[in-house]
């Protein structure tokens, strides 16, 4: 039994043939907008409505497998929550998001917490700004 089949049925949830879909469309890709998801299984599984991917999306967020990014685009994107742990920079001209991972952070999280005595169960840093690309073309 997969986590994600665990963490399902420690909480009373069945495992769907849509949740598995959707679950299996997220391992190894990151940022996907409920209607990109949609999109890509439509094709094998047209019986598949996209209020069902933003139903099932929200079970998952809630329940921790899937985690929800906000990138200022108007929409949500996905991505498992068993992905390593990076970080993200926008550019505000093009909308590309760059991936990073960078022990700075973690350190400042962890500075935070003994400064603040807060405790983190997860954190997002987003950079915004403008990528190499859309910077050389001015």
């Amino acid at each position: 039994m997969t986590e994600f089949e665990q963490i399902l049925k420690e909480r009373g949830y069945r495992l769907t043939n849509q949740r598995r879909l959707i679950v299996r469309e997220l391992e190894g890709k990151r940022h996907l907008s409920a209607e990109e998801i949609h999109d890509r299984l439509k094709v094998e599984h047209p019986e598949l409505g996209l209020s069902t991917v933003y139903r099932t999306l929200d079970l998952l967020t809630e329940l921790g497998i899937v985690r929800k990014e906000d990138f200022g685009e108007g929409y949500s994107r996905y991505e498992l929550t068993t992905e390593r742990m990076h970080h993200h920079a926008r550019c505000r001209e093009c909308g590309k998001v760059i991936e990073f991972n960078e022990e700075l952070m973690e350190y400042l999280v962890l500075q935070v917490e003994r400064e603040t005595g807060f405790s983190t169960d997860w954190y997002e840093i987003t950079l915004h700004g403008r990528c190499a690309e859309c910077a050389a073309s001015s």
